[in-house]
């Protein structure tokens, strides 16, 4: 009989699980409650207790955030219900609860990987992938797949500096191009009644001609696109794609793409050029898929 393969997307608020065949088709998906514990045992052996048909597994891939090496060690802390992992060996802990081969990458990486193989990147030479979350995560590839960097550090956009005089000093782009930073742009020009709590909220807004919210998402592109046009100057990919739940808007991609040609030509002086805006296919999926194919590819 034929083995599945297991996808485990580790995220802040929840934790989703995919069987997938081998040709990347789901056959069954869940997903638990995030719940942050005092050790990472407790943690691991909570994501491993809700794996199911164990016995009918053949390789485990898993996705996760934060800086996570090539060899599946968490360098970094991520959010907090998941800051236990940080030093941990992903892989490892995995394996010794399920005597599975297990392979780890980056959630952004994940993404990335999955574009590249079967998405909106495939066949493409260059890619880069900025995913809009809560930070903006992201991945580069070449016609070889995902590019690491020495440290595992190449792609990590959300960390993209530029200088800040408000604060006499650096900040990071992505606090300003992420849904947070959507929401702090609303709230500082909305009166205290009229202050929200998430993106789609300003979003709504919005689409329904609220001024406030125009005059807010115009900047919040401008932030995405500066992202975006960094990203071309280092790199110029074929393509950059868009991820998060925000990217499966039309009126979002329609409205980056516009703002990124603008801005090549005004900014750059560049009109030559044909980098491609392009959304992800896998949006809600990718991380689950990536993590299986890095997982086969490592088999």
């Amino acid at each position: 009989m034929e083995k599945f393969n297991l996808g485990i997307d580790i995220g802040g608020t929840f934790i989703k699980y995919a069987l997938m065949d081998k040709q990347y088709r789901i056959k069954d998906k869940w997903k638990i409650e995030t719940i942050k514990y005092d050790t990472a045992d407790e943690f691991y052996d909570y994501i491993c207790s809700n794996i199911k048909l164990i016995d009918e597994i053949d390789v485990i891939g898993i996705s996760a955030p934060g800086l996570i090496d090539k060899d599946s060690n968490v360098k970094s802390y991520a959010a907090p219900n998941v800051a236990i992992m940080y030093g941990t060996n992903i892989n490892d802990e995995i394996k010794k609860r399920t005597h599975k081969k297990v392979s780890s990458i980056n959630d952004a990486k994940s993404a990335g990987l999955c574009e590249f193989e079967i998405g909106n990147a495939k066949g493409s030479k260059s890619s880069a992938f900025l995913i809009i979350g809560t930070g903006t995560g992201g991945c580069i590839c070449d016609e070889n797949g995902v590019v690491y960097g020495k440290d595992a550090f190449a792609g990590e956009f959300h960390n993209m500096p530029f200088v800040n005089d408000e604060i006499g000093g650096l900040d990071k782009m992505g606090d300003y191009a992420s849904m947070t930073g959507l929401i702090n742009i609303y709230n500082s020009k909305a009166d205290m009644d009229e202050q929200v709590q998430y993106g789609y909220e300003v979003c709504k807004k919005y689409l329904d001609g609220n001024k406030i919210a125009e005059l807010s998402v115009d900047e919040w592109i401008i932030n995405i696109v500066a992202q975006l046009i960094v990203i071309t100057v280092f790199y110029n990919p074929e393509v950059i794609c868009i991820g998060g739940g925000i990217s499966e808007e039309d009126w979002f991609i329609n409205k980056v793409e516009e703002q990124y040609k603008k801005t090549c030509i005004e900014y750059l002086e560049a009109d030559f050029i044909t980098t491609k805006i392009d959304r992800c296919k896998y949006n809600n999926d990718a991380n689950i898929l990536g993590a299986i194919i890095n997982a086969s590819i490592k088999k």
